[in-house]
Formats: structure tokens, sequence, C-alpha cells
């Protein structure tokens, strides 16, 4: 991940550049803080020097990279500009795809990095909500957001393209009944995770002065300010965020009064009973297991599950009353299945990290640079044996 940070780092901190060079220097200033909140380097640090001054002397001319311009760029001169009609027609067909990204994107399940982003750099500017004013056009312009951000990142598109829905969307999917407890777990995110919006990413991939401030941004986490009134938080869940403010509260302290040795042993009483009756619980507990995986000389019965065909093995002496009891032999097959799964998504978790590395290693500096293609092709469509066993379980 650290590598991924470095790559969008050094790319902020390029646009930066860009900014400086056409006076735009508050935009420079951000950019190159949004670098070092990625990935601190000293030649962003030594830039930012330069981009403060410059800012605070209040030569800046104003942004020069907005979005007519890009979209000056990226559209012919010679296109007409399409009608309402069209536009309506454009904008219901984004929004008909739903989760299946390739068709928001107009691109084949085999496509490259570089297809990906033409297609999103197309059609982000023909639905910026800045441009096109047609109704719906801003859901579309935020699903083509979701669109890219999914496919861009190797870990969350094989989610996607395995289950064929949002990998980023607790809970969803669907599976054997059996089964309903279990969950795709998020292999890795993108370097922004999911704080950064639509029109954020609009702007940096452009190479746009508004950027987002990253340095205090944390998925699933918290930020708190102090000052003389009190504090506030800003807690972080999902795309979005909650803040809660506090007041100072100024009251006089209420005199505490003294605690007897009878008043403590009262109130620690509950635990020290709680603590004895899990020490005699355990004392009485057999806790050797029931079944095993591997085959040894005193788990030497083999047996298999009546749900999944899960095969292990039990105790022939210790096993025999779970044979006349169907309850209790459905308990030892569910937890057997349980544990099943949950070894296979260790091991999952394992290869998509070794497939990951693999796509670190193969991609090179900045997704072109030292890059090896076909080590990186092999790399996506590596064998990943353990998830490839949790699909037959619906998870």
């Amino acid at each position: 991940m650290n590598e991924t940070n470095k790559e969008e780092a050094l790319r902020c901190l390029k646009i930066a550049k860009n900014q400086f060079g056409s006076k735009n220097y508050e935009a420079a200033v951000r950019l190159t803080k949004k670098s070092l909140a990625l990935f601190e380097t000293e030649e962003a640090k030594e830039f930012l020097t330069r981009a403060e001054e410059k800012a605070d002397s209040g030569e800046s001319t104003g942004s020069s990279a907005s979005i007519p311009q890009a979209e000056t760029k990226e559209k012919p001169a010679t296109r007409e500009k399409p009608s309402a009609s069209e536009q309506s027609k454009d904008v219901k067909e984004i929004l008909a795809c739903g989760t299946d990204y390739y068709k928001v994107l107009k691109v084949n399940k085999n496509c490259t990095e570089v297809e990906i982003k033409k297609s999103y750099r197309k059609l982000a500017l023909k639905f910026h909500p800045d441009k096109n004013k047609t109704p719906g056009a801003d859901e579309a312009f935020k699903l083509i957001s979701k669109a890219f951000t999914i496919l861009s990142d190797p870990q969350k598109r094989a989610i996607h393209d395995a289950g064929g829905s949002d990998p980023e969307q607790r809970g969803g999917g669907g599976g054997h009944p059996g089964f309903s407890g279990f969950r795709a777990q998020n292999f890795g995110a993108s370097p922004f995770g999911e704080e950064i919006s639509p029109e954020d990413l609009f702007n940096m991939f452009f190479g746009g002065g508004q950027g987002v401030n990253m340095a205090n941004m944390r998925q699933g986490g918290q930020t708190f300010r102090f000052g003389d009134n009190g504090f506030s938080s800003a807690t972080f869940v999902g795309p979005g965020f909650r803040t809660r403010s506090f007041g100072q509260q100024h009251q006089r302290a209420q005199p505490q009064p003294e605690k007897t040795v009878w008043t403590i042993l009262l109130q620690i009483l509950p635990l020290i009973l709680l603590f004895g009756y899990t020490l005699f619980s355990g004392l009485l507990t057999d806790e050797t297991p029931i079944f095993s995986f591997q085959s040894t000389s005193v788990y030497s019965q083999p047996r298999m599950t009546k749900s999944h065909n899960i095969p292990y093995y039990v105790d022939p002496n210790a096993f025999t009353p779970y044979l006349s009891n169907n309850y209790k032999l459905s308990k030892v097959e569910q937890q057997v299945e349980v544990d099943w799964v949950r070894s296979l998504q260790q091991s999952c978790l394992h290869e998509r990290k070794e497939q990951q590395l693999k796509i670190n290693n193969a991609r090179g500096a900045f997704g072109f640079v030292g890059r090896n293609e076909k080590q990186y092709q092999e790399a996506l469509n590596m064998k990943l044996k353990s998830c490839d066993e949790l699909k037959k379980f619906g998870i």
C-alpha cells in the first residue's frame, strides 16, 4: 500500500508543480500538502516551502485548470453539443447499469488500466454536473466515479468480478442460507479509501486546483480539534463523516463523599463473583475437541458432513453418544463447516496478499516505468484456490 500511496503522492506533486508554473500558488500549496499526506518526500517538503512563500506574497493569478478547460482539451472542437433528449437517454442508460461497473464505464471485463482511465476521462467530462444539466446527471456522474474507484483497484476489481456486486457494500451479496453469517472481506483498498468524493476524484484526475485535505482523514477513524470553548470530533463513516461538538462545562466541582472499605468491597463484589464463576466453570468444562481435520491415533474414524461433504475425523469412543442424538450431531457438523470456512477465509486472505504483492512488483513505478506486462497479467489471473473454494459455499 505504501508503494501505491507513493505513486499517487508523486502524481499530486507533479500536478502541484504545473499549477506553480501557471502562477496558481494556492492550488500548488493544496496539492503539495495532499502529496505529503499520502507519502512524505524531501522534494515535496522543499517545494511546499517555495509554494507557501509565493502564496503569501499574493502573486497568485487563480486556478488555471478548471473543468471547462479540461472539457476543452478532451472534446473535439468540431463536435456539436448533444440535444437534451440525447443527454437524458445517456443518463438513463448509465443509471440502468446498476452495480455492473464494466457497463457503466462501457468497457469489457478484459480491459486494461489504460482503457479504464480513458473511458472514465471521457464519461466524467460528459456527465459532470457543471456541463450536463439533465435530471439524474449528478447520480450518473457519481456512479461513474464509483465504477472507476472499483475497477482501478485490482483487489476490489477481483472481488467485484467474483461476486458481481459492490465490494465496498457491507453485508451485501447472496450466499448459502446456512452461511448467512459470513461476508466477503475487504482485501485491500485504494489509496484514498472511501473518503474522496466524486468531485475531488474528478479534480485530481484532471489536475484541478480544488483538492481534498487528506492529512487527518482515515477510514473508519476519528479526528479531534480542541479549542478554548470545548472540542469537536469528526467521525468518518463510509463515504462521508459526522461531526459532534462539545461545549466546555463551567461547573463547580461537587465534594465527593469518602469511600469506606465496605463500600469499595460492595462495588467490586460482582466482579469477584463473576471471576470465581468463570474459573470454576473452566475447571468443570471438558475442552477436548470433538473432531479434527487431520487423522491421528485418537481421531481415527473418518466422517463427512451431510450438507457440504466436508471431511473430518472423530474419536470413535467419544463420538458414540452423538450418533444417537441427531440434534447434537447436526451441531457438531455445523461447527465443522464453520471452522472449515474460517480456515478457507484465512488462506484466501493470504492468497490475495500474495497476488497484490506480485501486481505491485510487475506494474512498476507510476504504472509504466519498469512495468512487466506479462507478469502483471499473470498476477491478475493468478489462481486463488481457497477463494474459489469459498465460492462453493456462496461466500
